[in-house]
């Protein structure tokens, strides 16, 4: 019984020990523009329909890091497929936004939050269409990165420490996204 008792008063402070050197531990993932752009690449091109009358497709992601930046920068390639009259007439050109970091822990993943589209660079688009085009691809652009993760971070061992991670910090240095995550303390009760 004694020898029990020992064991299970060494687990305890074995586990409370863990807990007093984690507690205040962080732990901070770099991403290149590469990385990122990479992961990106994988989940392109992606099309999506609006308005019964616009189709939007875009492919070739850009990764732009601002130094001192919380957000990301960048943009895609964008063609937008407008139907007029039964007629299809495919405009192409660039689509510039940016947007913050978001953190999903259940997933071990980065969304890009709340993009912005900062320009449209399709040229052709009739005046009686622009203001509904313009929304159609940022509506495409919203539901793209709300869907799919700019980056997830991989393997067992890095998603089992990331699941109780909470984001603290993002930040642009050194051309690499710096994300800082830290222990959720409010699950330690």
């Amino acid at each position: 019984m004694r020898i029990l008792t020992t064991i299970i008063l060494l687990v305890i402070a074995a586990g409370a020990a863990a807990f007093f050197f984690l507690r205040d531990q962080e732990f901070v993932f770099r991403f290149s523009e590469a990385d990122l752009r990479e992961r990106l690449d994988d989940q392109l091109p992606w099309s999506e329909r609006y308005y019964l009358i616009f189709e939007v497709t875009v492919d070739n992601p850009r990764i732009d890091l601002i130094e001192g930046s919380d957000r990301v920068a960048g943009g895609v390639d964008a063609t937008l497929n407008i139907t007029i009259n039964d007629n299809p007439q495919p405009l192409s050109g660039a689509v510039d936004l940016s947007g913050s970091v978001r953190y999903v822990r259940e997933e071990a993943a980065f969304y890009l939050a709340d993009p912005q589209v900062e320009n449209v660079r399709i040229a052709g688009i009739p005046d009686r269409y622009a203001n509904r085009a313009n929304q159609a691809i940022s509506n495409a652009l919203g539901a793209f990165y709300k869907s799919r993760p700019i980056y997830t971070l991989e393997g067992t061992e890095a998603a089992d420490r990331a699941a109780r991670l909470l984001l603290k910090d993002v930040t642009v240095k050194d051309e690499h996204l710096v994300v800082t995550l830290a222990l959720d303390q409010s699950t330690d009760n």
